[in-house]
């Protein structure tokens, strides 16, 4: 059983007690009230589906105050928590999403923001990544290449655009599009500028092998996207996932900026074609990973929103996508 530790910090004259967070909250391990200075300590252990809920009626309860909440994964507690079996029942669930153990909204939003919010990483980690690409595509070294898909921070930027739809947050959206933006136009730049210094043949067996497209890199590529979404709702270990979606994503890009600097220009057409397809595939996925979750804003008038803006990028991913299709199956 996943668990969260719960401490929530309220100035003392405004604790109205814990009758409105204990309602309807069958999950709550443990929970104590103690006083300091200036300050009420809530503390509460519950289980990991339990805790948007809970955190969610603090901020309800308590968000207008100077007040402070901070979550712990705990490792172990003692005595040993035994999981209940949930009771079967024939009756429909309007909540059945919520089943769904994920993480907290709030420790989805931190982890899609890491890269995000630090720029100066990302961008260098895409110049490292990009040029040990090149290095293994120059060489052809599968090795090398894996090398640089597990450094590559590709997935941050495009999970948090998909997110940004989940939960109608602009701010987010308009500064994870930026960045996935320059992050691309700084690959393909740093790409042609080594494709013309280096010897790159068209013959080379990787960028021979992203030149023919065909329904299975779609697959890929959706698959792709399934894996970073469940990544960033669940605790699937980060590099695992840097290396699926890195698959998808740097070395096309990093191939089209190879072909560009060496003067492929017609040759490239199909290599771009292929990362086109990957970004679609990866964001319709997400988007609709995010969807089946149940990931939704805080404030009660942004989810229409959010609903609104989630449903509008699947049709437009869609739509892409059938029209990627289309373009494959006539001219590929």
């Amino acid at each position: 059983m996943k668990l969260r530790y719960i401490e929530c910090y309220v100035p003392k004259h405004l604790f109205s007690g814990m009758d409105n967070i204990l309602e309807n909250c069958e999950d709550i391990i443990w929970y104590s009230v103690e006083e300091t200075n200036n300050f009420t300590v809530i503390k509460i252990l519950t289980t990991l589906k339990n805790t948007e809920v809970i955190l969610d009626k603090l901020n309800k309860e308590y968000g207008g105050s100077k007040f402070r909440i901070i979550v712990f994964e705990p490792k172990t507690t003692i005595p040993e928590i035994i999981e209940k079996e949930e009771k079967e029942t024939n009756e429909e669930d309007s909540e059945k999403v919520q089943e769904l153990e994920r993480l907290s909204r709030q420790e989805i939003y931190n982890k899609v923001s890491e890269i995000v919010h630090s720029p100066k990483e990302y961008y260098l980690m895409l110049i490292l990544s990009t040029i040990v690409a090149v290095i293994g595509i120059w060489k052809n070294d599968i090795a090398i290449i894996i090398a640089s898909m597990i450094i590559a921070p590709l997935l941050s930027p495009n999970m948090a655009l998909s997110f940004s739809m989940a939960i109608a947050d602009r701010d987010l959206a308009k500064k994870s599009l930026k960045d996935l933006i320059l992050g691309i136009g700084l690959v393909i730049i740093l790409s042609v500028f080594l494709g013309h210094i280096l010897p790159i043949s068209i013959k080379n067996p990787q960028i021979i092998s992203r030149m023919n497209l065909g329904i299975e890199d779609i697959i890929i590529a959706l698959c792709a996207g399934i894996v970073g979404a469940l990544s960033v709702v669940s605790d699937i270990p980060s590099v695992v996932v840097g290396v699926m979606i890195a698959v998808a994503l740097l070395p096309p890009l990093v191939v089209f900026g190879l072909t560009i600097g060496s003067g492929y220009f017609i040759e490239s057409i199909p290599i771009l074609m292929l990362f086109l397809i990957n970004i679609i595939c990866i964001n319709l996925s997400s988007s609709v990973i995010f969807a089946i979750y149940g990931i939704s804003p805080y404030k009660l008038w942004d989810k229409e929103e959010a609903k609104k803006l989630t449903i509008f990028s699947i049709l437009v991913w869609c739509i892409l996508l059938i029209v990627a299709v289309v373009i494959i199956y006539i001219y590929f």
